[in-house]
Order: structure tokens, then sequence, then C-alpha cells
């Protein structure tokens, strides 16, 4: 695929693999292996949640794909999801990431800020918090990723509501008001 067709999707992987491309073909001798690839995908906002889903199923297999065209273990990556939203669309990518790159993200030594720290937990919260905070590079800190979710929507003049649970106080997690209604034994409802 050529960038000059605007495709409906772009494939690349990484800074690292263009280098090895371009190291390749003046010696043989150099050769930098890639550590992370992505594939991007424009939909309209307007499409139905169903098609939206089908789309994200199609990205995660042909990555999946990809990874072992290029001699990588599917399972041995991690993958992140991200949002961008313009006008009339949404740009989601599909990341993988293994050896080096992988070790960066899970390390908490690089997390994400701003929008893009936005756009990742966004796009992964159906993975869970701990999911979520690793894949934005928090590594296991849930407290600092809270922090810092509710730093960048204020900063950006976005309720801290957009993000549900993701940015609640975990005192009120798992509390319900109400009436608790229960068999008065196993065998008789």
């Amino acid at each position: 695929m050529k960038n000059e067709e605007n495709p409906p999707h772009r494939i690349w992987l990484s800074l690292n693999l263009k280098l090895a491309q371009t190291f390749n073909h003046r010696s043989k001798e150099i050769m930098a292996k890639p550590t992370q690839a992505h594939i991007s995908r424009s939909l309209d906002r307007k499409q139905s949640r169903l098609l939206k889903e089908k789309t994200k199923n199609q990205m995660e297999y042909y990555m999946g794909a990809k990874l072992i065209e290029i001699g990588v273990n599917p399972k041995s990556a991690i993958y992140r999801w991200s949002l961008e939203r313009n006008n009339h669309q949404e740009i989601w990518t599909y990341s993988a990431y293994w050896g080096e790159s992988k070790e960066k993200v899970l390390s908490g030594q690089f997390p994400l800020t701003g929008t893009d720290l936005i756009d990742c937990a966004r796009a992964n919260a159906k993975q869970g918090l701990e999911t979520t905070a690793q894949l934005c590079g928090y590594g296991e800190d849930i407290v600092q990723l809270k922090s810092a979710l509710k730093h960048a929507l204020e900063q950006m003049g976005i309720p801290l509501d957009s993000l549900g649970d993701l940015v609640e106080d975990p005192k009120t997690y798992g509390v319900v008001s109400g009436r608790e209604v229960a068999p008065n034994t196993n065998s008789s409802l």
C-alpha cells in the first residue's frame, strides 16, 4: 500500500523497521529489528457501534497476521488502542509492542500525558483499570493514572465523568444504595 492512495487504514512498523529497511539496502551487516507495529483506521462517528466493533475485530486479526508475517509471536506482544476524534471521524489505532518497546510500556517509566493519555484511557477502558494503567504507561500505579487523567481532563476542559470509572474515587466502587434481597435458603427462592 502506498500512502499517496490514502487507504482506509495505514500500517507502519515503527521507525525502527524503516531504518532496518534503509540499512538493509546499504549494508547487509546492520539490521535493526522493529519492536512495535500500528494499524490505524478512520471511521465515521455516526456508524453503528456494531459496525465499529466489527472493524476493530478485523484490525486485531490483521495485526496478528502481520506480526506472524514478520516473525513475532502475537501472544508475546501487548496491545494498546488509541482513539482520536475529529469533527466527523474517529481514528482508531491498534498498536502492538514486543521486546524492548513492550518493556518500556510496562515499566511505567514512560507514561502518557495530555490528549494521548485521554485517548488511550478511553480506548482501553473496557479492559479494566489495571490493564488500562499498564497500557497507558503507568505500570501498576492506578492512583497515579487517575491523578494524571483528572489533570489532563481538567486542562482540556473535558468533564471528569466522561471517563466514568477510570477517574472515580475508589471509595465509591461497590457502594450501592438500596436493599439486599436474597433467598432464605439455598434451595428456596
